[in-house]
């Protein structure tokens, strides 16, 4: 038995992992459900076994170039997936992150580095892939992922045709747990950089097409500069995410706009906290109107640095006071960083913590909320936080379609850790006073658009105030 920890669950049996994570079947239909190229190609999953994978590009219409030959480009996709399924047949009881139902504690991570394909002949029949890993290699593989290293190998594929080799390619794979690229302390890998700017620009897409409508009139949430921000990589996510999980294009639409209602409804405005700032452009769409508001941006270094390079591409961004600030909120002092950067807890101010409560546990949002209390000194500042249910997060709900929701967050990789049902007594412990609870359901109530769908009671938003305030 090869050397494991944490990371592998060899209690699991072969037979036990084979039926419910690497069968051909379901691979097929999950890799047909993450990567539409291959629906579209009809490729298959043919035949798994521990650190072997075979597949099957079929020659037809949707793979063919004008030679009725397979493309290219066609072979080294399916390479890319043949090699990779060798590697998922060897880490038993592992979930892949973006193909299995999982969250980040359990998952692996699973990339390409690099690739070389040899062409040795025209594909003229239905194309066979194979990759077998060897001993050796099979030894590397699951000893450095079961220490939590990172593994980097490179693995054989090839392809039959018509009984006849078609070509070569050596295929190079980065694989970890992601777990392991999230951890405090460590420099975040290239992966987990990719990860939370596609998050960013895809909630940015989803900004970008809001609207509501008041008084018979349509009224755009956010502005142009999200459609900047979002590219074209958050216009793209943000279509899928809309037909995957239309309440939750909902909820950031109604979330975005009534967390910009109380950073205007806040008499003489001075200073607005943005934690998780992600992409969220509200400071450049709201300088006409608050010229002389200080925005404090939080979030990760890596996420920093793409937020001011979108800013630099923005007209004007230069007149808009922002105030930069690198924190990881597992471990950082936020208020304490704030202070140190010029925050006046004295002046009237809006906190923003948005889209982040549901993603810490319960030490983390106590100690979050703590630090906002000591921030609003001032009678008119307020904090704006949302939080999903305490059923949505401990997944005892019996509602059909918010367990279908939660199962669609699950695909997504977006488990909650978090919820919370008594605001009014989450705020008290950290003495802060609830001024406002309402659910989407109630928010687009108001707004003259109601809605029945019960997915929508189960996310609320809340705005507090110093306790001692009057």
């Amino acid at each position: 038995m090869l050397a494991t920890d944490q990371f592998l669950k060899f209690d699991i049996s072969w037979d036990e992992d084979y039926r419910n994570r690497v069968n051909p079947e379901l691979i097929t239909e999950l890799m047909h459900r993450c990567v539409p190229a291959c629906k579209e190609c009809n490729w298959q999953v043919t035949k798994v076994e521990e650190g072997y994978a075979e597949t099957l590009l079929p020659l037809n219409r949707a793979t063919t170039n004008q030679h009725g030959t397979h493309q290219a480009a066609l072979i080294s996709l399916s390479a890319d997936y043949t090699g990779g399924m060798a590697i998922v047949s060897l880490l038993r009881g592992v979930p892949m992150a973006g193909i299995h139902k999982c969250s980040t504690k359990e998952a692996a991570s699973l990339w390409l580095a690099a690739m070389n394909v040899k062409y040795k002949a025209p594909s003229t029949g239905h194309l066979i892939g194979r990759c077998r890993i060897s001993p050796e290699d099979r030894e590397k593989i699951v000893t450095r992922y079961a220490q939590g290293k990172r593994v980097l190998v490179t693995l054989p594929v090839t392809f039959e045709s018509n009984g006849e080799l078609v070509a070569e390619a050596e295929m190079t794979y980065f694989c970890q747990p992601a777990i392991q690229l999230l951890e405090p302390g460590k420099k975040t890998s290239t992966l987990f950089n990719q990860k939370i700017k596609a998050s960013a620009r895809m909630i940015a897409g989803v900004r970008a097409k809001a609207y509501f409508t008041e008084n018979g009139r349509n009224y755009r949430v956010d502005s142009s500069h999200t459609e900047i921000a979002a590219g074209p990589q958050g216009a793209l996510l943000a279509e899928k995410l809309n037909r995957a999980l239309p309440q939750l294009v909902d909820m950031v639409q109604a979330r975005t706009q009534h967390g910009e209602e109380l950073i205007r409804s806040i008499p003489g405005l001075r200073q607005v906290v943005n934690m998780g700032a992600g992409l969220d452009m509200r400071p450049f769409q709201l300088h006409a109107v608050l010229p002389e508001v200080v925005h404090f941006d939080l979030d990760l270094p890596e996420m920093l640095e793409e937020r001011n390079r979108i800013a630099e591409m923005l007209p004007n961004s230069t007149a808009v006071k922002r105030v930069s600030i690198p924190a990881d909120f597992l471990q950082d002092a936020v208020d304490k960083l704030l202070l140190r950067h010029g925050f006046n807890p004295s002046l009237p101010t809006a906190i923003i913590f948005e889209g982040c409560s549901m993603y810490f546990d319960r030490t983390i949002n106590r100690r979050m909320l703590d630090a906002f209390a000591i921030l609003l000194q001032h009678p008119d500042s307020r904090l704006w936080i949302d939080y999903v249910s305490e059923s949505v997060f401990n997944g005892k709900t019996q509602i059909p379609e918010v367990q279908e929701f939660l199962a669609r967050m699950d695909d997504l990789g977006e488990a909650f850790v978090f919820g919370c049902d008594d605001h009014r007594s989450m705020g008290a412990a950290s003495r802060l006073e609830l001024v406002e609870s309402l659910t989407v359901k109630d928010f687009y109530q108001r707004k003259g658009k109601p809605s029945t769908d019960p997915v929508l009671d189960q996310y609320a938003f809340c705005v507090f105030r110093a306790a001692d305030m009057t």
